[in-house]
C-alpha cells in the first residue's frame, strides 16, 4: 500500500489544482448528503433487540402506559394545602386549554362514572353468559332456603332507605335477590390496584392533596420532536393556570416528557462536549506545534473525516442518533492520531515524501484495525450501536484518506533541520523512563504488574451489568420528585400472564387455556378472563343456567318476589328487568361484538391490540417471583401464552447485554488480532501488540468490579474504544522498537512523544463528557477514562519489555561479521516457534525422566546393580532414547558420516569437540557400549544425575587416578570411554585447548583414540542460549589413532601425552574448518540469517 499512496502523492503533487478540486468535490458531496440526515435523541435506540425481551417489553410498555402523561395539581406550600374544589376548577380550566390540541388524545379531566354504571348494567342484563358452575351451585343453595326471598326483600327495603339507595336501585332492578353477586364481585378483578380516589368526579391521590389530569401523546414516547411541542403546550397552559391560581403548582410527568428532557439534555451535552473538547485540543496543539498551519490541517483532517462519516451514513440511513454524535467527541480523540503522528514525523525527518513513506504502514495498520473494531458493532442488535459502529468506521476512514492523500500536499515542511522544543512533557517522560529502566525498579515493577493482573483477572470474571434504564435517563429534579410521588400510588403486579392470538377470538381461546393452568397452580388472576366471550365459555355458562332453572321454577320465583315486594311496600314492577332475565330464553351464542360494552373499556390495559395480533393480559399480584409457574408455562415453546415479571425484562436485558459484551470482547479482539497479524506478518509481533490490550481489558474489568462500576447499554461500547485506540498506541510503540532494533538509531522516544500527545488529546475528548448532565454520556466518559488510562500505561510498559526480551536486549550490527560463528552462537531473537519447540522438548524430557527413566532405573537395578546383562540392557535403552530424542527435536536433523566403517565393537577412548548439551545424545546414539566422563554439574544434575550414576558414567571431579580402576573394568567389558578434551562447551563453537585427560587414559589403558567431529550442535543449542533453533547436527567418525606411535619416538609418557593433545587439537581445528567450508553454504546459513533479522523492518 505504500507504493499506492506514493504514486498518488507524485501524481497530485504535479497537479495540485486537480487535487484541490477533488478535495472540494468530496467535501461538497458529503455536506449535501449530510444535510438530508434527520437527527433523533431516542435513548431506546441503544437497547438491543431480542425477540423474547421485545415481547415482554411490548406488553409492559402498553400496560405501563408509556404514552401517558399526567399533569399534577398541588399546593406550592405543603403546609397550606389548597382545597379540592379549587384544584378541581383549575383542572377544568387546564383541560379546556389543551382539549382541542391535535397533539394529544384520550384527555381525562374527570372520571366518567356513567361508563362504570353502563358496564355493570350490561353484566346484570347478561348474567346467564357469565355464571359458572360454582355460581349455579351457590344460587341453588340460596333458593332452597324457604325464607330466602322474604329475608332479601326485607334487606332491600333497608338499603333503599339509605342516602345511596338511588344508586343501589340500579343493581337491585336486575338482581333483587343478590343471586348474581359472585359475578359482580368478579368485576373487582378489573381494578389495576392504583391507590387513587374520586372527589367530586376528579381523580386525586389517596391523601387528597394532588389532583391529576391525564392524556396520551399521539406520538408515543420516542418522537421527541413532536413531544417537545406537547411540552411547550403544557408549559404555556401551566403558566396560565399558575397565574390564575397563584397558590397552585402545576407539573407534568410521563415517558414522552422524560424523553423530551433526555433529548434536550443530550443535544446540549453533545454541543458542549464537542465545543469544550475542541477548545482544549486547540490549546494543546498550539502548545505542541506553535504553528497555526499545523493546527489548521489537523482541524481540517477531523472536519473532513466528520463530513465523510455523516455523508456516508446518509447513504445507508435517513436518521442518526444525537448520542452517537455526542460520542463523536471521543472518536475525535482517536481520529486526531493520524494527522498528529504524520505532522510529528514531518518535523522528525524534515521531508514530506520520506515522512509519507515511513508513516503509511503504521498509520494504515492502526486505521484498519480500529475500523475493523468499530465495524464489529454493525452486527449488534441495537440500532444506535450499529450507527455508532458505522459512524466511527467512516470517520476514521475519511480522516486517514485525507492524511495520506491530501495532507502531504499541503502540510508545511520545516524551514530548517528539525529542532524539537523540549517543553515540559518530553523531559518528564524521559526522566520517568530512565527511572523505570533501572534494574531495581524493573525487578520490582514486573512482579507488581503480574500480581495486579492476577487480582484484577479474578475480579474480571464477576462483571456485572446495570439493566435499570432509569439510571441512564436524565430527569429534572421536579420530574424526579413527581415520579416518586406517583410511584407511591402504584403497585406493579408480581407476574403478568399473557395469552396471544392473531384475532381476539383466538387470543381469548388461548387465555381460557392459560387460566386453567394458572388455577391449577392455585392462582386467581386479575383480568377480564372471567368475562371471556368465547363460544365455549358461553355454552358452558348457558348450560349451567338452563340446568339451574330446570331445578327451580322461574315463574314461581317471580311470583314470590312480587308478593314479598308488596309486603315490604315496594313496587313489584320495579324489578321488571329481573323478571325478563328469568323468562327470556337464553340459548343462542352471541358474537364477540355483542360483548364490546365490557371489552372495549379495557383495550390498552387487559386487551392489547397490535397489527395482526391481540394479547390478553392477566395480573397476578400475589404470585411473587414464582419461578416454577414461569418454568411450567414458558417451557411450552409452541403455546400461545407466556408469563413474565417486570424484573424479567431487566434480566433479559442483562442476558442480551452480556451476550453483546462477550461478542464485542471476542469478535473485536479476534478482528484486531487478525489484522495485526496480517499487517505485521509475524505472529509474535501481533501477540506483542495485542498483549497490552488483553491485559488492559482484565485490569479494566477488575477495577470496575472492585469500584462498583457497572456496564450498561451505552458504556458497553468501551470495548470498541479500547481495541480501537489501544491498538494504535501499541502499533506505534512496536514500530518504534522495530526501527531501533533495525538501525540502532533512537526513534522510540519520538514515537512515545506522539503517543503521549495523542493520549492527552483523547483524554480531553473523553473528559469533556464528564461535564455532561446526561448519565448515559457521563457513564461512558467515566468508564472509558479508566479503560484508556490503563491502555496507555500498558502500551508504554509491556511492548518494550516483551520486545527487548524477544530480541535478547541486543541491537545486532547491520553488517555481518566476517566469521559467522560470532553471531550464530550469540543470543538470536526468540520466536514463538523456538519457544514452543524448546518447551515441548523440555517438558517431554522431564516427563520421560520422571515417568520413565527414573522409575525404570530403580526397577531394573532393584536387586543387582552390577549384573552385566542388566547393564547391557540399560545401555541399549540409552542408545535407543538418545537416537529417538534427536529425531524428535523440532526442526532439527541429525546426520552421521562413518566413512571409515567404524563398528565401535573394539573399545576405544572417544574424543569429541564440545559445543552443546546435545553432544551427549549425539554420542550416545552411536553405540550401546559407551560411557562418558562428565563434569560435576552434569554428575550432580537433579533431573538426570542418578540415571547417569547407574549408567556407569564417571565424574571427572573425582580425578582420573581414582576412576582408573573402574575405567579399566569398563574397558575390558568392551565399553568405549567418551571424554571431551576441551572440558567444557565452547561458546563460539571454536575448537578450544585440549586437556590431557583423554590421552592419559588412552596411554594407561593402551587404547586407541577414536575422534568424533561434531558440527551444528552449537548452532542448534549454543552455550549462550537456552532456546532451540532449527538446524542440522553433523557427526563424522574419524580414523582410529594408536597412542603407541608417540611412545615409539622415545618420549617420556607425560611429554608424549602433551604432544598428542596439542597435535590432535591442531588436527581438529583443521578438520572442523574443512567441515565448515563444506557444510556452511548460503542455503545452510539462510535460516540463521532469517532468525537474526526476524524482527527487523524495512527502512
Amino acid at each position: 500500500m505504500t507504493r499506492f499512496f506514493l504514486h498518488i502523492y507524485h501524481y497530485f503533487s504535479a497537479r495540485r489544482l486537480w487535487a484541490s478540486a477533488v478535495l472540494l468535490t468530496i467535501c461538497a458531496l458529503a455536506a449535501l448528503l449530510s444535510s438530508r440526515v434527520h437527527y433523533e435523541e431516542d435513548i431506546a435506540k441503544f437497547l438491543p433487540h431480542d425477540t423474547q425481551n421485545e415481547k415482554y417489553q411490548d406488553v409492559y410498555e402498553q400496560i405501563a402506559l408509556q404514552s401517558r402523561v399526567a399533569v399534577l395539581f398541588s399546593s406550592k406550600d405543603s403546609l397550606r394545602p389548597v382545597d379540592t374544589e379549587t384544584i378541581g376548577q383549575a383542572m377544568e380550566s387546564f383541560g379546556k386549554q389543551i382539549e382541542n390540541s391535535p397533539l394529544i388524545e384520550q384527555l381525562q379531566v374527570s372520571a366518567d362514572e356513567t361508563a362504570a354504571l353502563k358496564m355493570i348494567d350490561f353484566v346484570n342484563t347478561n348474567s346467564p353468559y357469565f355464571i359458572t358452575n360454582s355460581d349455579a351451585r351457590h344460587i341453588d343453595s340460596l333458593l332452597r332456603s324457604p325464607d330466602f326471598v322474604a329475608r332479601q326483600m326485607e334487606e332491600n327495603k333497608k338499603i333503599l332507605m339509605l342516602p345511596t339507595g338511588g344508586i343501589a336501585m340500579t343493581t337491585l332492578r336486575h338482581d333483587p335477590l343478590h343471586l348474581f353477586t359472585p359475578v359482580l364481585q368478579r368485576m373487582q378483578r378489573f381494578r389495576m390496584d392504583r391507590q387513587f380516589q374520586l372527589i367530586d368526579g376528579y381523580v386525586f391521590t389517596h391523601d387528597g392533596r394532588t389532583g391529576m389530569v391525564t392524556f396520551n401523546s399521539r406520538f408515543g414516547a420516542s418522537e421527541t420532536q413532536r413531544n417537545g411541542e406537547i411540552a411547550a403546550l403544557l408549559d404555556s397552559a401551566a403558566h396560565t393556570i399558575e397565574t390564575r391560581y397563584p397558590q397552585l403548582k402545576v407539573s407534568a410527568i410521563g415517558a414522552p416528557l422524560i424523553a423530551v428532557t433526555n433529548a434536550t439534555t443530550i443535544k446540549t451535552d453533545a454541543i458542549v462536549a464537542v465545543a469544550i473538547a475542541s477548545v482544549f485540543i486547540l490549546l494543546l496543539l498550539w502548545w505542541h506545534y506553535r504553528r497555526l498551519s499545523d493546527m489548521l490541517w489537523i482541524g481540517v483532517s477531523i472536519v473532513f473525516g466528520w463530513l465523510f462519516a455523516i455523508g456516508g451514513m446518509a447513504l445507508f440511513h435517513d436518521s442518526v442518533s444525537m448520542i452517537v454524535l455526542g460520542i463523536g467527541s471521543v472518536i475525535i480523540g482517536i481520529a486526531v492520531n493520524y494527522p498528529l503522528h504524520f505532522l510529528d514525523h514531518i518535523r522528525e525527518v524534515g521531508n514530506r515524501l520520506q515522512a509519507l513513506k515511513e508513516m503509511v504502514p503504521p498509520l494504515l495498520i492502526g486505521n484498519v484495525t480500529t475500523v475493523a473494531a468499530f465495524l464489529c458493532l454493525v452486527w449488534l442488535d441495537a440500532q444506535a450501536m450499529r450507527d455508532l459502529g458505522l459512524f466511527g468506521a467512516l470517520m476514521l476512514i475519511g480522516t486517514i484518506l485525507f492524511v495520506l492523500v491530501f495532507l502531504p500536499l499541503y502540510a508545511r515542511r520545516p524551514a530548517a533541520a528539525p529542532q524539537h522544543r523540549a517543553g515540559i512533557l518530553l523531559p518528564l517522560m524521559e526522566r520517568a523512563e530512565d527511572w523505570l529502566n533501572r534494574k531495581a525498579i524493573k525487578r520490582a515493577v514486573l512482579p507488581i504488574v503480574m500480581m495486579l493482573t492476577m487480582v484484577f483477572g479474578y475480579f474480571s470474571t464477576k462483571t456485572s451489568f446495570d439493566s435499570d434504564l432509569t439510571h441512564i435517563n436524565y430527569m429534572t429534579p421536579d420530574q424526579r420528585a413527581d415520579m416518586q410521588r406517583l410511584a407511591g400510588t402504584q403497585h406493579e403486579a408480581a407476574l403478568y400472564a399473557v395469552a396471544e392470538g392473531k384475532t381476539m377470538t383466538q387470543a381469548f381461546q388461548a387465555n381460557d387455556r392459560l387460566l386453567s393452568q394458572l388455577q391449577a397452580h392455585g392462582y386467581q388472576p386479575h383480568g377480564i378472563g372471567d368475562f371471556s366471550p368465547t363460544a365455549e365459555r358461553q355454552r358452558a355458562s348457558l348450560t349451567a343456567w338452563r340446568q339451574l332453572w330446570t331445578i327451580h321454577d322461574a315463574r314461581q320465583l317471580i311470583d314470590r318476589v312480587k308478593a314479598e315486594a308488596r309486603r315490604q311496600g315496594l313496587k313489584p314492577e320495579a324489578f321488571q328487568p329481573f323478571y325478563e332475565l328469568l323468562t327470556t330464553d337464553h340459548n343462542s351464542v352471541r358474537p364477540q361484538s355483542y360483548f364490546n360494552p365490557i371489552l372495549q373499556p379495557f383495550v390498552g390495559t387487559y386487551i392489547l391490540h397490535s397489527p395482526n395480533q391481540t394479547r390478553i393480559v392477566n395480573y397476578l399480584p400475589s404470585a411473587g417471583a414464582d419461578s416454577i409457574l414461569k418454568r411450567d408455562i414458558n417451557q411450552q415453546a409452541t403455546a400461545p401464552y407466556f408469563v413474565f415479571s417486570s424484573k424479567d425484562i431487566g434480566n433479559q436485558l442483562v442476558r442480551v447485554l452480556n451476550d453483546s459484551f462477550n461478542y464485542i470482547g471476542l469478535v473485536c479482539g479476534c478482528v484486531v488480532f487478525f489484522f495485526l497479524w496480517l499487517s505485521f506478518g509475524k505472529l509474535e509481533l501481533s501477540l506483542l501488540s495485542f498483549l497490552p490490550l488483553a491485559v488492559s481489558w482484565l485490569w479494566i474489568l477488575g477495577m470496575m468490579q472492585i469500584g462498583g462500576i457497572q456496564f450498561n447499554i451505552v458504556n458497553i461500547i468501551l470495548a470498541t474504544f479500547i481495541f480501537g485506540q489501544g491498538d494504535d498506541y501499541t502499533i506505534f510503540i512496536t514500530e518504534g522498537l522495530m526501527y531501533e532494533h533495525t538501525t540502532g538509531r533512537k526513534r522510540l522516544s519520538s514515537y512515545k512523544h506522539s503517543v503521549a500527545i495523542s493520549a492527552l488529546l483523547m483524554f480531553i475528548g473523553i473528559g469533556s463528557l464528564i461535564l455532561a448532565r446526561h448519565p448515559a454520556m457521563r457513564s461512558l466518559a467515566v468508564v472509558t477514562i479508566i479503560g484508556m488510562f490503563t491502555v496507555v500505561i500498558m502500551a508504554y510498559y509491556l511492548p518494550p519489555l516483551v520486545f527487548r526480551w524477544l530480541v535478547r536486549g541486543r541491537h545486532l550490527p547491520t553488517e555481518e561479521p566476517s566469521d559467522v560463528q560470532l553471531w550464530i552462537t550469540d543470543k538470536l531473537p526468540l520466536t514463538l516457534r523456538r519457544i514452543v519447540s524448546s518447551l515441548y522438548f523440555m517438558i517431554s524430557f522431564l516427563l520421560f525422566m520422571y515417568l520413565g527413566a527414573k522409575p525404570y532405573t530403580r526397577w531394573i537395578f532393584r536387586k543387582k546393580k552390577d549384573d552385566p546383562e542388566r547393564r547391557d540392557r540399560y545401555h541399549r535403552l540409552f542408545q535407543f532414547f538418545a537416537r529417538k530424542g534427536l529425531k524428535l527435536l523440532p526442526g532439527v536433523k541429525c546426520h552421521i558420516y562413518n566413512k571409515v566403517g567404524e563398528t565401535f565393537e573394539k573399545p576405544a577412548v572417544i574424543i569429541c569437540n564440545h559445543q552443546s548439551h546435545l553432544d551427549i545424545m549425539a554420542v550416545l546414539q552411536l553405540s550401546p557400549k559407551i560411557i562418558i566422563i562428565t563434569n560435576a554439574w552434569t554428575w550432580d544434575n537433579p533431573f538426570y544425575g542418578d540415571v547417569l550414576h547407574y549408567g556407569d558414567f564417571l565424574p571427572a571431579a573425582d580425578g582420573l587416578d581414582k576412576n582408573m580402576t573402574k575405567l579399566r573394568e569398563l574397558y575390558k567389558a568392551g565399553y568405549n570411554i567418551v571424554i571431551y578434551p576441551e572440558g567444557t562447551r565452547s561458546e563460539t563453537c571454536e575448537v578450544r585447548r585440549f586437556h590431557k585427560g583423554a590421552f592419559y587414559i588412552a596411554h594407561e589403558l593402551g587404547a586407541d583414540i577414536l575422534p568424533l567431529y561434531l558440527h551444528g550442535a552449537g548452532y542448534v543449542l549454543p552455550k549462550r542460549d537456552f532456546m532451540l533453533r532449527p538446524g542440522e547436527i553433523n557427526i563424522e567418525v574419524g580414523q582410529r589413532v594408536r597412542f603407541d606411535r608417540y611412545d615409539d619416538q622415545g618420549l617420556e609418557a607425560n611429554e608424549a601425552i602433551r604432544l598428542m593433545a596439542k597435535n590432535m587439537r591442531h588436527h581438529y581445528q583443521k578438520h572442523y574448518a574443512e567441515m565448515r567450508r563444506r557444510i556452511e553454504t548460503e542455503a545452510y546459513l539462510q535460516p540463521y540469517r532469517q532468525l537474526r533479522d526476524y524482527y527487523k523492518t524495512k527502512v
